[in-house]
């Protein structure tokens, strides 16, 4: 697969970086949700259909990966090693995606409520051949981080990705998605949006999408909604890895100037617990699952699409950035589709 790509084009150096995989085969659309619009009030509603990034499993961190894996590539990388929560979405991305690109895959999984991800995670990644440290409690966290970053994965050492995909190179992920829907409105293809809504955890995919738009130039207002505590996250740190990221790239070539935009941070809406919905956000499941086009999940994407539910940002243009994957992840079909990538592989070294 490969696509053509914005970001090389304003980093001409990005290459002597890292050389990203193609995991995507094309930009992801953006398509028009009016029943939803009408229900809770928006001028417009509009999903950004990162959950179609691949068709074997979907979603946002497959945009992290692509960097990822790449700069492991680069590196001669046996493994790769990452950490999440049990039903975490990046550790099973990087279970399927890891071992479609030759990697050995190794995680750490911490404790969460009880959320539907858990079971497949326990049923999938052992299947994907992951290695998995399974901690029953927060202490035991650092010791098995530990392990698995320092224990070899093949020859060496595994290359680490961090929680979340918090670090640049996942930043540079989605900036390449923020870059894809400021292309369509500069085109004339889609109208200005008032606001960007992000689900926002470790804040990779809000700061990459708050950058994306800086760099384009396009003046959006962009709404972080918060699913996860305030200890690990916060509208400084979100900034702080936007800033990062932008220095990161103008080392590389980049010498367009950001314009930010306008920041709304919103705190409302984490419910009672990671992974735990309340009845506001049940209601906007069962609203989309009633009247949109796309899957949504208790842990980031039904809680964020709670405030609109709830009567935020009504009478506005509004962007929702869909981080959850539109397939559920079938093993026949994963395990099929890396016997076909290392045909492809074979044959490309042959």
């Amino acid at each position: 697969m490969s696509r053509t790509r914005h970001l090389p084009r304003l980093v001409p150096d990005l290459d002597g970086f890292v050389r990203p995989l193609d995991l995507l085969a094309s930009a992801t659309p953006v398509t028009e949700e009016p029943a939803l619009a009408r229900r809770w009030g928006q001028s417009a509603l509009w999903v950004k259909r990162d959950d179609l990034t691949n068709p074997v499993y979907g979603g946002s961190k497959v945009r992290n990966l692509e960097f990822f894996l790449g700069q492991a590539q680069g590196e001669g990388a046996d493994g790769v090693a990452t950490m999440g929560p049990y039903g975490s979405h990046q550790v099973l991305a990087t279970a399927v995606f890891g071992r479609q690109a030759g990697f050995r895959t190794r995680a750490v999984l911490t404790p969460q409520p009880d959320v539907a991800e858990i079971a497949l995670n326990r049923r999938l990644l052992p299947a994907l051949g992951m290695e998995v440290l399974r901690c029953a409690s927060f202490p035991a966290v650092p010791l098995a981080m530990l392990r698995a970053r320092l224990g070899r994965l093949g020859h060496n050492r595994p290359y680490w990705i961090p929680p979340g995909s918090n670090h640049p190179l996942g930043v540079m992920g989605v900036v390449e998605g923020a870059l894809e829907v400021a292309a369509d409105i500069q085109a004339g293809r889609l109208p200005l949006p008032h606001d960007v809504v992000v689900p926002t955890g470790t804040c990779a995919t809000a700061a990459g999408v708050y950058l994306g738009f800086a760099l384009a130039g396009v003046p959006v207002r962009m709404v972080a909604v918060r699913m996860v505590p305030m200890i690990v996250t916060g509208p400084r740190k979100m900034v702080r890895m936007a800033h990062e990221t932008d220095r990161l790239l103008r080392r590389h070539g980049l010498t367009a100037p950001p314009r930010w935009g306008e920041l709304l941070w919103v705190d409302d809406f984490a419910g009672p617990g990671y992974g735990l919905a309340g009845p506001v956000a049940d209601r906007a499941a069962e609203d989309v699952a009633g009247l949109g086009a796309f899957r949504t999940e208790t842990t980031y994407t039904a809680k964020t699409l709670a405030m609109l539910a709830d009567g935020g940002l009504t009478n506005r243009r509004v962007l929702f950035w869909n981080t959850f994957s539109a397939v559920e992840p079938d093993l026949d079909r994963i395990l099929q589709s890396t016997a076909m990538q290392a045909r492809s592989l074979e044959e490309v070294t042959a």
